[in-house]
């Protein structure tokens, strides 16, 4: 490594250290980004017809506009969601819950209720550590956006933000003309790829969300839980955050299965019942609607998806399960750019061929 790539590997280094202090005001940029990025196929609908500019605003406007309209029935419907399920009453929730653990205890056969012992199952130490998780994560949030002021600011940011992303600011083109002449072919190359399949992945994701949303209100209204609204905003909507969202929107559900799970009467079987609903709902998200409706599109086969899938989660859990098919698709663009010459440059030297012609280009790129 010569001095010159040094240099370049240190102001690469700087760059990404002072991207991270400024948190507070590039991550609301990175996150207008990835909001810019399932917006643009309707924003290049708009530009057509009206204008980058006013395309860009009437983007900026429907994304502050869907967010309060989708909440407001789920706004409507809190109170009587809070009627039922006792959240300021933790504690006699908690007795609730060891009560049915006893009668549950009672009905099982000698030989079962000699090897379980409900009483060590302790609810309020399990309340006191999902809330205690909780509210280390929220903290973490908080530190990470650097306190309040920034969540704050970030949120005012991100519209601004989105706009500009969207009207065609030259953020993209700047960083091109401070890369190395030698390096812009495969940033030109690689760049639009990459947010080709990271749109596209996007837009299916937000798909997928809209689907599982909507078949979980109408399980949870056939089943008679109340908020059941709510619920299936909650579950749709909180799956696109990453370890946070799905364990909150368990969390919702299960209080309310349990404290009036409409036709199942609430208690353990409330809290059965919620379980499976929420089980199916994920399996249909992980082996159905994602192979179907973010696979094929990014040219993953529905096996490769469901083996991905599960190779993330089992590497990184929940989090592992929302990046692996996108990090695939990624990988799979890096490995055709910077992977795949090096191994076939190294076949002929290493005579891998048999010493026979080497194949055409038509061949190799087969």
């Amino acid at each position: 490594m010569n001095l010159t790539n040094v240099i370049r590997f240190a102001i690469v280094a700087g760059f990404c250290w002072l991207v991270w202090l400024l948190r507070p005001v590039t991550a609301p940029l990175f996150a207008a980004y990835l909001l810019m990025l399932v917006l643009v196929p309707l924003h290049r609908r708009w530009r057509i017809r009206l204008g980058s500019s006013v395309g860009a605003l009437l983007c900026v406007v429907l994304t502050l506009i869907v967010p309060p309209f989708l909440l407001l029935p789920a706004i409507l419907d809190f109170q009587h969601l809070m009627l039922s399920v006792p959240i300021d009453d933790l504690g006699g929730l908690s007795v609730q819950i060891q009560d049915q653990l006893l009668s549950l205890h009672q009905s099982l056969p000698d030989v079962v209720q000699e090897q379980l012992n409900p009483e060590e199952l302790d609810p309020a130490k399990a309340i006191e550590f999902v809330g205690t998780y909780l509210a280390a994560a929220g903290q973490g949030i908080v530190g990470f956006f650097g306190g309040a002021f920034g969540i704050i600011s970030g949120f005012l940011l991100l519209p601004i933000f989105l706009y500009f992303l969207l009207e065609g600011g030259p953020w993209l083109a700047r960083l091109r003309g401070e890369l190395p002449q030698g390096w812009r072919p495969a940033y030109d190359r690689i760049l639009p790829r990459i947010e080709g399949i990271l749109s596209l992945y996007l837009v299916s994701r937000t798909k997928v969300a809209t689907v599982k949303g909507i078949l979980a209100w109408i399980a949870l209204l056939l089943l008679g839980f109340p908020g059941s609204y709510t619920l299936g905003l909650a579950l749709g909507g909180l799956s696109l955050l990453p370890v946070l969202g799905p364990l909150i929107a368990y969390i919702l559900l299960a209080l309310v299965a349990f404290a009036d799970g409409g036709v199942t009467g609430g208690g353990l079987a409330g809290l059965v019942v919620a379980t499976g609903i929420y089980g199916l709902l994920e399996l249909l998200e992980g082996y159905v609607l994602l192979p179907r409706m973010v696979g094929r599109g990014l040219g993953l086969s529905d096996f490769a998806v469901i083996l991905t899938v599960l190779c993330g989660g089992a590497l990184m859990g929940i989090f592992g399960l929302l990046i692996a098919v996108p990090a695939v698709a990624v990988g799979r663009v890096l490995y055709g750019e910077f992977v795949r010459p090096v191994m076939q440059d190294k076949e002929p030297e290493e005579g891998t061929n048999g010493g026979g012609p080497e194949p055409s280009a038509e061949a190799a790129a087969t």
